[in-house]
Formats: structure tokens, sequence, C-alpha cells
């Protein structure tokens, strides 16, 4: 089975990808686990000012891969074992966000959803393509906001849009993550990336 995230230094730069492409570039557990462990490592190395997240492929990520069997073995305490598998994993994955002390630049290629969206709020610059967007259906699906968004959300794009991605459910578009500063730049898709990381280039 092929890694479904992957990392390359690039000089300064270090890239982490989202390579599930064939899932819209969900993660399981262990995807979430490894983006987490590549950020640790990446903060440990002095050379590299900036770290880069990408999505392969015509999507930023789906968030967490559904098609995941999530069932609590037979006999388990179920609140105990929440708190151990999913409740811990959500934390180690967000506080390694929250506290990454590179430059964080995200490159929103297409959708984010959940948690993969909470997540990027707490990144230092975000560009997307003009089709991109955000969902957090947290509310919708009877859940807490995941990944921080109660905190990165409003501190990013204010407690209105908030509010609305987080109690409403609503999909917020790139032209509206512009408008309340979620989202830095827009930037057209043809040669996306690539006009992305000659901006980082130029003024970092």
């Amino acid at each position: 089975m092929a890694d479904t995230v992957l990392l390359q230094y690039r000089g300064p730069l270090a890239i982490i990808s989202l390579n599930n492409p064939k899932k819209l570039n969900a993660q399981s557990k262990d995807g979430f686990y490894q983006i987490a462990k590549y950020l640790r490592e990446i903060a440990t190395h002095d050379e590299v000012l900036i770290a880069v997240l990408i999505g392969v492929g015509r999507y930023f990520s789906a968030g967490a891969d559904v098609s995941i069997s999530r069932a609590t073995p037979a006999g388990t305490d179920v609140f105990r074992h929440g708190l151990q598998h999913t409740v811990a994993n959500n934390l180690h994955i967000t506080r390694a966000f929250y506290t990454h002390p590179k430059i964080l630049v995200t490159t929103l290629n297409g959708l984010a959803i959940g948690l993969a969206a909470a997540l990027i709020s707490f990144s230092d610059l975000i560009y997307a393509v003009p089709s991109a967007f955000i969902m957090t259906p947290f509310s919708s699906l009877g859940l807490v906001a995941e990944g921080g968004a109660s905190y990165g959300f409003v501190q990013r794009m204010g407690i209105a849009k908030a509010s609305e991605a987080l109690i409403q459910s609503r999909r917020i578009s790139a032209d509206q993550l512009l408008n309340v500063g979620f989202v830095n730049k827009i930037i057209q898709p043809e040669a996306f990336l690539d006009d992305v990381l000659r901006e980082i280039n130029d003024t970092m």
C-alpha cells in the first residue's frame, strides 16, 4: 500500500504531500499521525524555514477516511476506547499544527472537509484555487468541532463566518474565505503549486 503522506525537502522548504487521491486525500488515524510526525521532524531541522502542505491531485483533503471501520470491539468501554483512540489522536494532530515553529503554508488546491479544514486554520499563509472550499459538517453529524476549529476558525475568519461553518455546517467558498482573511490569495489552477512556491521564494 502506498504511503498516504509524503515528505520532501527542498533547501529551506519542507513539503508534506497528502497522497491518497483515489479517496480525495482522506486520511486514516495513521495518516494523521504521520502528518504530525513529519511536522515534528521538520521542527528539528534548523535549515528548514517553511513547511508547505499540499494535496496530490484535484483535492486538498476530504478529512477522515470514513471507509475505515470505527466499531468499538465487543466488551470494550466505549467512553474509554473513544478517549484512547479518537480523542487522543485528534489532540495529537491538532497540537502538532498549532505549536509548529516553522512558517506553515497550506496550498488549498480543492475541497477541504472536516478535520483537514479545521487543522489548516493554524497555517500562517493559505493559498487557494478559485474552486476551493472548506466544509466542517461536525454539527450536522452530531459531533463536536475537531482540530481546534472552534478556536482556529474564530481567530482566522471571525465569529460570524466561523459560526456559519461550525454551527450551520455551511460550505465556505474560496471567495468568501479570501474576503474574511482565511485565505491570503487566490491563484489560478493551471500552475498552482509552481506559482505558490514562486511566491514563497520571492517574498520570504
